[in-house]
């Protein structure tokens, strides 16, 4: 399963360099060193992906080379029950996907935010800066020799709105130049639209009134709503909290949702891998059967893979509870290979 892991890996490599190569390529200042890093921090996330797939042709190979050697058939002549013979890959499994969660995960999370992060400045997309914190949604971009800070409590996804909105306006030197303040700001064609606004320069002691003060910017709502960080580039434990502040913002929070209750599911998952693999390897091997079964169990596994996808499209689309879409895939291929080892064991 390592060199399996590996092989897999250095594909990806490939494939993913050469199309970080060809981004690099666009900038007068990229090289090839920089398409070598930022493949080099890609590569563990997309790994990942590929774990379930991993573990089940590693329990492929388990059982074929043991029903091979006619070590099952000895086995369970002697009396050994099923459930001893897959019990500790399943294990092992379980365990494996406990530490792909808790360290494998943050690791590769970390590595793909600094990617992001490389893409963006290499692209020239730090300009305009959107964060989200626990006072709500911040955003910094240019505009000509000024820089202008804007805080927003919360983001209104009926009318695009934004609710207590307070605007700094500071020199390229970051010396405080203007202060806007309004209730309300409405985010269209890209230009902020301050209702209500108050404004107050250093030199003045009482705030002036306007009924409406445009901002221009360089974002708009769809902006917002996705300028917030990947899910990817997050650790398992920091996606329940940042999910709250997401929310609380104004900001979908089904993607972090999604995202936590897939890498919780992922002992099962790989548990479901192996069980399957068994369900395909165990019958005794006859005379061209064992690539059909071989093939047939790729086959499930795939399907499985297609379930995965259409209940993540589920669960983002709000059709389906998060919870429920990330851990269906995981619960279905389980009770599915505990019902065809039960087949395996009666029969």
């Amino acid at each position: 399963m390592l060199a399996l892991f590996l092989a897999l890996s250095l594909l990806i490599f490939v494939a993913d360099f050469m199309e970080n190569l060809r981004f690099s390529e666009k900038y007068v200042d990229g090289s090839f060193g920089f398409a070598v890093r930022l493949t080099a921090l890609r590569t563990p996330g997309l790994s990942q992906l590929l774990t379930p797939f991993i573990f089940l042709l590693g329990g492929f190979w388990l059982f074929s080379q043991l029903n091979k050697r006619s070590e099952l058939s000895v086995m369970r002549a002697a009396g050994i029950s099923i459930w001893r013979l897959i019990g500790p890959p399943v294990l092992f499994s379980a365990v494996a996907g406990a530490v792909v969660v808790t360290a494998l995960d943050p690791a590769a999370s970390r590595m793909t935010a600094l990617s992001e992060l490389l893409m963006n400045e290499k692209s020239g997309r730090d300009s305009s800066l959107v964060r989200v914190f626990g006072d709500g949604i911040w955003l910094r971009q240019r505009d000509g020799d000024a820089t202008i800070v804007i805080n927003a409590g919360s983001l209104s996804d009926e009318d695009a709105a934004l609710s207590d909105v307070t605007v700094w306006r500071l020199t390229s030197g970051s010396v405080f130049l203007e202060r806007i303040d309004a209730p309300r700001a409405g985010l269209r064609d890209r230009m902020l639209r301050l209702e209500e606004a108050s404004l107050r320069a250093p030199t003045e002691l009482l705030p002036r009134k306007t009924p409406v003060y445009i901002v221009p910017t360089n974002l708009d709502v769809e902006d917002l709503r996705s300028g917030a960080p990947a899910p990817e580039s997050m650790a398992v434990w920091d996606l329940p909290r940042y999910a709250k502040v997401a929310e609380a913002a104004g900001l979908p929070r089904v993607r972090y949702d999604m995202r936590f209750h897939d890498l919780c599911s992922t002992p099962l998952k790989l548990m479901s891998m192996v069980m399957i693999a068994a369900v395909f390897s165990l019958r005794p091997a006859r005379s061209g059967a064992a690539f059909k079964m071989a093939a047939a169990g790729v086959c499930v596994g795939f399907a499985l893979y297609f379930v995965t996808e259409v209940a993540s499209a589920l669960g983002e689309s709000g059709t389906a509870p998060a919870a429920l879409a990330a851990w269906a895939p995981a619960v279905i291929g389980a009770i599915a290979a505990v019902t065809g080892l039960l087949l395996i064991e009666e029969g």
